[in-house]
């Protein structure tokens, strides 16, 4: 796999669906197809990940500081406990994907789709959400107030 300065080859014990303990700090991952991979114990911080195909993707407590997400297609990827603080999710699809416990400290969000999402967020200070969807299937944290933070509420029987 080749990615702007980065070039991993990966041992041979891994598949390309299952990464572990690699360090992509800073990597330019921009329209890359990660679907259904799991990131095991993989430094993603500053990671741009922009337009990338991460649907189904296990990111269960990953380190994403300042990464960049923008329009990734993350439909059904899994966030549960990741770092994902100054992240920028902008336009991203995170259609059924289950952010739980997830650290979203000044992270932006603005115009994401997280219809059907488990949104049970750890820290979410500071964080945008305007314009972000969301319905009547997304799981929101208990007195979180989406249209408070500028989020929009899809209705499907509207489309």
């Amino acid at each position: 796999m080749e990615s702007g300065n980065l070039v991993w080859t990966g041992p041979p014990a891994l598949t390309p669906n299952h990464l572990e303990s690699i360090d992509f700090l800073g990597a330019d991952l921009r329209g890359k197809d990660f679907s259904n991979t799991r990131f095991h114990n993989c430094e993603l911080r500053g990671a741009r990940l922009d337009w990338a195909n991460l649907a189904g993707a296990s990111l269960n407590h990953a380190r994403l500081l300042s990464a960049s997400l923008t329009h990734a297609h993350a439909r059904g990827a899994s966030f549960k406990g990741a770092n994902l603080r100054n992240a920028r999710l902008a336009f991203a699809n995170l259609m059924g994907s289950n952010m739980t416990g997830a650290n979203l400290l000044q992270a932006d969000l603005t115009g994401a789709n997280l219809c059907g999402a488990h949104c049970l967020w750890g820290d979410i200070t500071k964080a945008r959400f305007t314009g972000a969807l969301y319905d009547e299937a997304t799981l929101l944290p208990p007195g979180f107030r989406p249209e408070a933070e500028g989020m929009v509420r899809f209705d499907t029987g509207r489309a």
